[in-house]
């Protein structure tokens, strides 16, 4: 009956710091993962972000493999403008800076600023 109490106890600690973890480097950028980052250039063949870092990526795309989304739906490549706030997850085994998914955190205000007579 103690190995079990031991051996469940053992388990729920690895577990919770396995989760802790995780949860620590969610918001980190890796080698795969551009984490809110500025899209500062888009055309039908590549985006060009900012990173927090300061550092420019030029990352390629394409309309049938990059999957676009934004507030949780499924939008195309051309909805992506510059000033978009966003998280790119590249392809890990494309040799290039390929995206596999972007999301769009923050839209880029698309509205036009007018003057009162």
């Amino acid at each position: 009956m103690k190995r079990q109490s031991l051996a469940c106890l053992i388990a729920v600690l690895l577990v919770s710091a396995f989760s802790a973890t995780a949860l620590a480097t969610v918001d980190e950028d890796t080698d795969t993962r551009l984490i809110d980052a500025k899209v500062v250039e888009v055309n039908e063949h590549h985006i060009s972000v900012i990173a927090r870092t300061g550092v420019e990526h030029v990352i390629a795309v394409d309309n049938s493999d990059t999957l676009v989304r934004s507030k949780g739906t499924i939008v195309s490549l051309k909805d992506l403008r510059e000033g978009d706030i966003v998280t790119v997850e590249l392809d890990a085994v494309n040799p290039l800076k390929f995206a596999r998914h972007i999301v769009i955190a923050v839209q880029a205000n698309s509205e036009v600023a007018t003057t009162a007579p």
